[in-house]
């Protein structure tokens, strides 16, 4: 019920837009007459996302209700085209010319009108999405564990410790994400997708730039970020969350750079909300336009003045897991994150290489008003993902970033249902390898999903098993690396670094508390030179090892 009346309300505002006309966000200044009601939610909102809010207490709000029906049918009677609308700023973009705008102003409900883009369409215009892709590279890191041969993408997944998520049973199921992004060219077709589509996991589509279902003849941009999440080529690439569902939806309009997306974004969020999504995924970012007037500063990264950080951080007030890419301007004039990841209550992604260390294209915060951003990196250098002809290669962005990071907090909140939104983002933030000491270069650092699973209850290891104890990372290293060790009990440890003769190359003691994973940097690492060594840690009860590399 609930998404034909959606669908039917999308459809009521399509037909062909004049690319040269202007577009408007036309702000309503109530919803006292609307026909929805919040004590009625299975109206407007489907059974999943009543749930998401039963389950974490989240009520039914005046902001859930559709933009007033009544208001968009007088608006259209000027002769003005509506294209989208947004309930949570009650209000619609429109495309009409400036007489027709004079018409819609005089509407004694209508509060206001801004304009969203200029006129036209940018020529020559960079493609914002291009990334240097290489070949699939088959002499990477390769790993199969108990749940899937992982190929070349071993590596993006086990940086987090994400591969336990897997072998413990969870792979997504049940969970539902939103990807917004510039389109899924061809997804319907390529193989890596096969599984997906054979197991009825694309729930939908939606085009909120030209406003239809039809996604897979757009950008390949959001197919490469999908196959980070939902991939399935073993051997080569399996994504972090395989055997999630999801929803496919165009916000972006990849050739031009205007405000209107941000619109499209919020709109986007909206729909994901009220389907049912747990998680969105987004690989969009926006700090300066074709028409510089529009253009953000820094100080309005603050998560509270851009449209789509305002509709990302309702979107989490929804109960939804928002996760976002950081940017990839960290080498340019503008090296700072962007909307809408400079949102107080979204997670934020950078990016690093396969070795742990930041990527130099991922943007740098904290947010104007001082927040942690980005919040946690994940592997966007060299990332794992599929190519148009549906071959596998490699690709670089916080764009690649975002969605790994995505699949395995899906499945992270997979394995605890009964928690919020909030405590599964603060988990995988309190995880994470900088936590006690974050920066602005990767936030609080590389989740490890081991310890955000123990943080939220602990599902996924037998911490009897010896195996699940200690695990070192990064490895291999090039610098400095850090280990993770359970102990049950309040202990002083011996940690030492071992040569492949023998030798005790470094070595320290530290205190422990029981009950918990310790995060500790191993020390004296200077002189080290690279080749094979190992970990060894001699607690009170027995002895641990562990082989690393030196590169």
């Amino acid at each position: 019920m609930f998404l034909r009346i959606l669908l039917v309300l999308i459809l009521v505002s399509s037909c062909f837009v004049d690319a040269g006309a202007s577009k408007y966000f036309i702000s309503f200044s109530d919803k006292n007459n609307t026909p929805y009601s919040v004590s009625t939610p299975s109206d407007f909102l489907s059974a999943k996302a009543i749930s998401r809010r039963i389950t974490q207490n989240i009520p039914v709000l005046q902001n859930d209700l559709p933009v007033d029906p009544a208001y968009i049918l007088a608006v259209q009677n000027t002769g003005a085209v509506v294209l989208n609308r947004s309930k949570w700023y009650n209000g619609i973009i429109i495309d009409c010319d400036s007489a027709t705008l004079q018409a819609v102003t005089a509407l004694p409900f209508v509060n206001s009108s801004t304009a969203v883009n200029r006129i036209g369409r940018s020529s020559g215009k960079i493609d914002k999405f291009k990334t240097s892709d290489v070949p699939y590279n088959s002499s990477g890191s390769l790993a199969r564990t108990q749940s899937f041969d992982y190929g070349g993408s071993f590596n993006q997944i086990h940086l987090m410790n994400g591969e336990y998520l897997h072998d413990a049973g969870f792979k997504g199921e049940g969970m539902t994400i939103a990807i917004l992004d510039a389109g899924f060219y061809s997804v319907d077709q390529l193989s890596p997708f096969d599984s997906i589509r054979a197991g009825g996991q694309i729930l939908g589509t939606w085009d909120f730039v030209a406003n239809d279902a039809s996604v897979y003849e757009d950008n390949s941009h959001g197919m490469s970020v999908l196959s980070c999440i939902a991939g399935n080529v073993p051997g080569q690439l399996i994504g972090t969350a395989p055997h999630s569902d999801f929803w496919l939806l165009r916000s972006e309009d990849a050739p031009t750079e205007n405000i209107i997306e941000e619109y499209n974004w919020v709109s986007a969020a909206e729909f994901a909300d009220s389907a049912g999504a747990d998680l969105i995924s987004s690989s969009l970012g926006y700090s300066t336009f074709d028409d510089s007037t529009m253009s953000h500063t820094y100080a309005d990264m603050n998560g509270n003045t851009c449209p789509a950080s305002i509709g990302a951080d309702i979107a989490a007030s929804k109960g939804i897991l928002v996760l976002v890419s950081a940017g990839n301007l960290g080498n340019s004039a503008w090296h700072y994150i962007s909307a809408p990841s400079d949102a107080d209550s979204v997670l934020s992604v950078g990016s690093v290489d396969s070795a742990g260390y930041k990527s130099g294209f991922s943007s740098w915060g904290p947010s104007s008003d001082g927040n942690v951003k980005p919040n946690v990196a994940a592997k966007g250098s060299q990332t794992t993902i599929a190519n148009t002809d549906g071959s596998i290669g490699q690709g670089s962005g916080t764009s690649f970033s975002c969605p790994v990071l995505a699949g395995s907090a899906a499945c992270l909140w997979q394995a605890h249902p009964g928690k919020t939104n909030m405590e599964v983002l603060h988990a995988i933030e309190q995880s994470a390898n900088y936590f006690n000491t974050p920066g602005d270069s990767l936030g609080y650092g590389i989740p490890n999903f081991i310890v955000a699973d123990l943080l939220l209850g602990g599902t996924i290891l037998d911490l009897s098993s010896e195996d699940n104890l200690l695990s070192v990372f990064p490895n291999p290293f090039s610098q400095d690396f850090e280990i993770s060790f359970y102990s049950s009990t309040n202990q002083t440890i011996h940690l030492s670094l071992i040569d492949e003769i023998g030798q005790e190359v470094g070595a320290s003691d530290v205190e422990i508390n029981g009950g918990k994973i310790s995060n500790i940097s191993f020390p004296s690492l200077s002189g080290v030179h690279a080749g094979i060594y190992f970990v060894r840690v001699i607690s009170k009860s027995k002895s641990y090892l562990r082989k690393i590399v030196k590169i």
